[in-house]
């Protein structure tokens, strides 16, 4: 049987299997037949795909590419559908379900949200990440991709670690984010052009949003006692914690020693080859390669890969950049596909704690994007499988009832 998406498909059922000439089980791509049960990947057979016998629909990729699907562990774009222009805001559930689609059109079975709680206010503050956090409840069975939150937290913003803590205990929070944008927001003050943006973004006056910054400096002294309680609360409940945006060997010490092993987006190389001494994982973002380089100045993220100082790619603030980062690497002769597609599959699950996927590897969930290579520079993902159940196509697939013929036979 022929479908897609269509009536004659039932999407909301599991699959009983995936085939394909070229599928990445394991380092290499090769011929592979993937049994799925449960939602989990339950054997993987080598070779070329047999018919099979257990009864079920079958999707055979053909020459098509079967990846694990993509983990992105640092993604705030979804702030651009709640809130699209300054001061211009929708309602969570019709902005997250747009998001949703991105995703999966994007091969991004696994999102971590950026949710910022801030000393801001607006947008960043603790009503937002509530509205968040009640629409990922409300939408459980309507969106298609897995939704976690990672927490991004400001370390001025020392009142807020109670309802951090009590949202970590509550298993609301999957990843934790350690953030200081303080500095360069008063660097800025005299810009008045920028400082209204970040005011409209705040849902406040100038004058009020001078007040929240010299509240914020106020608060210096009690930032490290802060942190480290946060982290330790984090911790405690199983939750790994990055620092953001360190910008020496010694801010990514002191971060480690508190507890974070993970350095996202260092600011320097210094402070990235820190973070590989001391064993931790490295993130950097998928744009920066994408663009062949960072737009704040930062390193570059090619460079960083040739130098074995990047384990992670996230979306940062564009989510077709995973997706089309792993392929320009490839492309480029920078690494293998397989080595580029664990940077923005495997080893982001590993970063975020998550060992249930990351790889189609018995055991571990069945998420998978099917993907057309044929135009170079330009891959499409063509369908989206998340935890063993067809979420997403684009084009006409091929999907078998099998066991039927066998069960005759007998």
């Amino acid at each position: 049987m022929v479908g897609a998406m269509n009536p004659h498909t039932d999407t909301s059922a599991p699959l009983a299997g995936l085939a394909g000439r070229r599928v990445l089980a394991g380092d290499t791509l090769a011929p592979a037949s993937l049994q799925l049960d449960g939602g989990l990947v339950a054997a993987c057979q080598p070779g070329p795909a047999a018919r099979p016998a257990q009864a079920g629909a079958w999707l055979d990729a053909g020459d098509l590419l079967v990846l694990p699907g993509i983990v992105d562990l640092h993604g705030d774009a979804f702030e651009r559908a709640v809130m699209p222009r300054p001061g211009v805001t929708f309602p969570y559930d019709g902005a997250l379900l747009d998001v949703d689609r991105q995703l999966l059109a994007n091969g991004i079975t696994t999102e971590f949200h950026g949710v910022t709680v801030s000393w801001e206010g607006g947008l960043r503050g603790e009503p937002y990440a509530l509205s968040m956090f009640d629409c990922l409840r409300r939408m459980q069975g309507v969106l298609g991709a897995d939704h976690c939150v990672h927490l991004r937290f400001e370390t001025h913003h020392v009142a807020g670690v109670p309802a951090a803590l009590q949202w970590i205990a509550q298993g609301l929070v999957r990843f934790v984010a350690l953030n200081n944008h303080l500095p360069s927001m008063v660097k800025r003050l005299g810009d008045a052009r920028k400082l209204q943006q970040y005011a409209d973004r705040a849902q406040c006056d100038l004058d009020t949003y001078h007040a929240r910054v010299r509240q914020a400096v106020e608060a210096a002294g009690d930032v490290d006692d802060a942190m480290a309680e946060l982290i330790a609360g984090a911790r405690a409940a199983g939750l790994e914690v990055a620092s953001h945006d360190d910008p020496d060997p010694a801010t990514r010490e002191f971060y480690h020693r508190l507890g974070c092993a993970v350095a996202e987006f260092p600011l320097t190389q210094e402070a990235a080859a820190g973070a590989r001494r001391l064993g931790d994982a490295l993130v950097f973002g998928a744009p920066n390669v994408v663009r062949g380089g960072s737009h704040t100045h930062a390193p570059d993220a090619t460079a960083m890969i040739r130098a074995g100082l990047c384990d992670v790619l996230a979306s940062d603030y564009y989510y077709p950049a995973p997706l089309a980062a792993a392929f320009k690497l490839a492309g480029d002769g920078v690494l293998a596909l397989p080595r580029a597609w664990d940077l923005v599959s495997r080893n982001p699950a590993r970063a975020a704690g998550l060992r249930d996927r990351g790889a189609l590897a018995p055991g571990l969930r069945a998420d998978a994007i099917l993907v057309d290579d044929s135009r170079p520079g330009l891959p499409q993902v063509c369908a989206a499988i998340v935890g063993g159940r067809l979420r997403y196509a684009s084009r006409p697939l091929r999907i078998e009832a099998a066991g039927a013929v066998a069960r005759a036979a007998a």
